[in-house]
């Protein structure tokens, strides 16, 4: 018996914040009659983390084994029945036809922004399913991006110069060349994607290597939770007063992901200094965020290659913030869009090409125009017609 079954949302642009509504519509498209139970809407919003850890014990006679580490926060969990039989019978039929039904959920306000990461994740969904007797239950859903309007001007360090001084002696043991300085200045902490940051470098090379490259990267930084075996995890979103460094069954994970580079070839010769300006280009991506299992910031770095063979590395990094509203003082071009007037699309990072379902990528909120008048077409990202969104996720069943 051949039907379709397909959820659709008012909002085209599939993001939501927090504290808002999801409004759509389940449409149930059914050539013949059949028996149902039920007609169910579901909204879930899930953050999980997982990895595993080789450990040890005098059990195991000094073997190895695998153990897994896993924790779960629910943000959003409400189910709706959209259709149910009439009153007093546990089933009825629904006649052919296109049938069409309404819903609406409240997301809660502080939930976190949708993220994809190596060892955790923040998923939101609504997950339509048809319940039918003696039948197995068919269901279908539909993934969404929940961003949290983060507005810098809100941060008090975001319209803060930073900086970062290294100094390292290069070469090792017998073959020691001296010290290599570097410093780096970022005007602003606090940016959006599309905007770019420009670093000014201050290099005193007071080795007897010359400097042959430096290479300027922004990269981003996850922090996770889990707990052993996934017992005495945070289940409802709230920091645990009980949570200690020390606890045993508590393990954390760290991952830093380069997400764009730039490299300067250069030629520093010893006993000499440089000053240089570099510039990055934030792409579309995640802002900043805490929550109870992940933790994402992001970091700006400077990376000097020496000639020798050994410790031949110098490397500063400095902290920034980003956001998805600008700040408001900025000396900007007047037709840089708003937060409301944003195109957003889905940027194919690292991540997304190596994930088997295009459908988890979330959605970010990005400026292609930041800075720069509309006429100005060089590098210009991809417009929001270019992009080959996904269609509505739909069943199809002709069982």
């Amino acid at each position: 018996m051949p039907f379709h079954l397909a959820v659709g949302l008012s909002n085209c642009e599939q993001i939501f914040e927090p504290g808002g509504t999801i409004e759509g519509y389940v449409t149930f498209d059914l050539r013949e009659s059949i028996k149902v139970k039920a007609i169910r809407i579901s909204a879930e919003g899930l953050a999980t983390t997982k990895w595993l850890l080789s450990e040890s014990s005098k059990s195991s006679h000094g073997r190895s084994r695998e153990v897994s580490y896993s924790a779960k926060v629910t943000y959003l969990d409400e189910d709706q029945m959209v259709w149910k039989p009439s009153e007093g019978h546990s089933k009825s039929s629904v006649f052919p036809g296109i049938h069409v039904y309404p819903f609406k959920f409240q997301i809660p306000a502080g939930v976190p922004p949708s993220f994809e990461g190596d060892h955790g994740n923040i998923r939101y969904h609504l997950k339509a399913t048809v319940e039918r007797p003696w039948k197995t239950n068919r269901s279908v859903t539909r993934y969404l991006s929940v961003l949290p309007a983060k507005d810098l001007n809100k941060e008090v360090t975001a319209g803060e110069e930073t900086s970062s001084w290294k100094s390292k002696k290069v070469g090792f043991f017998l073959f020691r060349y001296g010290k290599v300085n570097l410093q780096i200045r970022i005007p602003k902490k606090g940016y959006v994607p599309g905007e770019t940051i420009y670093i000014e470098t201050n290099i005193d090379n007071a080795s007897s290597r010359p400097i042959l490259k430096a290479e300027c990267y922004l990269i981003q930084q996850c922090r996770f939770l889990a707990y052993r075996y996934g017992i005495a995890g945070p289940t409802d979103g709230r920091r645990s007063s009980s949570l200690s460094e020390n606890d045993r069954y508590l393990s954390r994970k760290r991952d830093e992901i380069k997400i764009v580079s730039v490299i300067h070839e250069m030629q520093i010769d010893p006993r000499t200094e440089h000053k240089s300006k570099m510039r990055l280009k934030i792409p579309c991506t995640c802002p900043t965020f805490d929550s109870t299992l992940i933790h994402v910031e992001y970091f700006v770095v400077v990376k000097l290659q020496v000639k020798c063979r050994i410790r031949n590395t110098v490397k500063a990094e400095c902290p920034i913030i980003i956001g998805s509203k600008p700040l408001a003082d900025e000396n900007v071009s007047p037709r840089t869009p708003t937060y409301q007037e944003v195109a957003t699309f889905s940027a194919l990072t690292h991540r997304s090409m190596m994930s088997v379902d295009e459908k988890l990528t979330p959605k970010y909120v990005y400026y292609p125009k930041y800075g720069r008048s509309r006429d100005e077409d060089a590098d210009e990202p991809p417009s929001l017609t270019d992009l080959q969104l996904p269609p509505i996720d739909s069943l199809s069943d002709d069982d």
